[in-house]
């Protein structure tokens, strides 16, 4: 078979014997058949993979935002008291409850 090691140099034997069996493939209908059905299972899998990779980098995106704005919300009500609102008004100023707005902030 092809050697196809990273780092290995070809030599001419391995090129020509390379290039034989690529003619043996081809000529050879039940194994280019074969060939082409590895192949393309191949790029399917690159296909999946790369999908996958895809739909797992935007949940992370999509679960990052909503933890910032979590924290930036915990932020906005933590400076909101401490510059003398009411919990109250907090509360309505942000369309929370009282309760959500004591948790929050951890009383």
């Amino acid at each position: 078979m092809f050697r196809e090691l990273e780092g290995i140099a070809m030599t001419e034997q391995d090129i020509l014997e390379a290039l034989e069996e690529w003619q043996n493939l081809s000529v050879d209908p039940e194994n280019r058949y074969a060939y082409e059905m590895r192949l393309k299972w191949l790029l399917d899998q690159l296909s999946n993979i790369r999908g996958s990779r895809e739909e797992g980098r935007q949940e992370g995106l999509k679960e990052g935002l909503e933890q910032g704005r979590e924290e930036g919300k915990n932020e906005t009500i933590r400076k909101m008291v401490e510059k003398g609102m009411s919990i109250t008004d907090v509360a309505h100023i942000l369309d929370m409850t009282e309760e959500e707005v004591r948790e929050r902030l951890g009383n």
